[in-house]
């Protein structure tokens, strides 16, 4: 099966999301591996509030699409989370060598997109549209340190997502929707299954 390489920039949630994909991926037979340039599947899982952290994620970016059209075929690169939201389509023109964006309601997607990005039943991918119930949809957990899985003794669980705020200086109401939870049940159950 295909490897994968996820970089996280960012903040807890932006942890969380990862921990979730990369345990999608996995539980499809993916393997994680600890460096962009041996993975067939390279992931960014960004951040958008500040413009450093964007312009971080596109310059790795940058970076890792140039090596592999020197050195590699066929390597697939995305962009995940609240970048991937804001930006959305303009991410993968000009191109960039980008074929995959998902945006902050879509994490749960990320494994049926990848795996028809590698078996080229598509050329590229945006799903950044809003969808109802999605945060009842991410629940899976993988411990990451660099991109390889380990032991830990504390998670991240996912209460909410989104904000109801229009703080003039914030754009998370913008990149992660509208506040939205979990219900007391499937929270319990996720905490008592760690």
């Amino acid at each position: 099966m295909p490897t994968v390489y996820i970089k996280t920039y960012g903040c807890q949630m932006n942890e969380r999301d990862s921990e979730a994909v990369a345990a999608q991926l996995v539980g499809r037979g993916y393997t994680l591996v600890r460096d962009e340039k041996s993975a067939d599947v390279v992931l960014l899982n960004t951040c958008s509030v500040r413009d450093l952290a964007e312009q971080k994620a596109i310059g790795k970016m940058q970076a890792m699409v140039g090596h592999s059209r020197k050195h590699r075929d066929k390597q697939v690169f995305g962009y995940l989370g609240c970048m991937a939201q804001s930006r959305g389509s303009d991410l993968v023109q000009d191109g960039s060598g980008v074929q995959l964006v998902v945006g902050t309601q879509k994490f749960h997607r990320v494994a049926d997109h990848v795996d028809a990005l590698v078996a080229g039943r598509a050329e590229s991918l945006v799903d950044v549209e809003s969808e109802e119930g999605s945060q009842s949809r991410l629940s899976e957990h993988l411990a990451l340190d660099g991109g390889a899985t380990r032991r830990q003794v504390s998670a991240f669980v996912s209460i909410m997502q989104g904000c109801n705020q229009h703080c003039t200086f914030c754009i998370v109401p913008y990149t992660r929707g509208r506040e939205r939870s979990r219900t007391i049940q499937e929270i319990v159950e996720e905490c008592q299954g760690l």
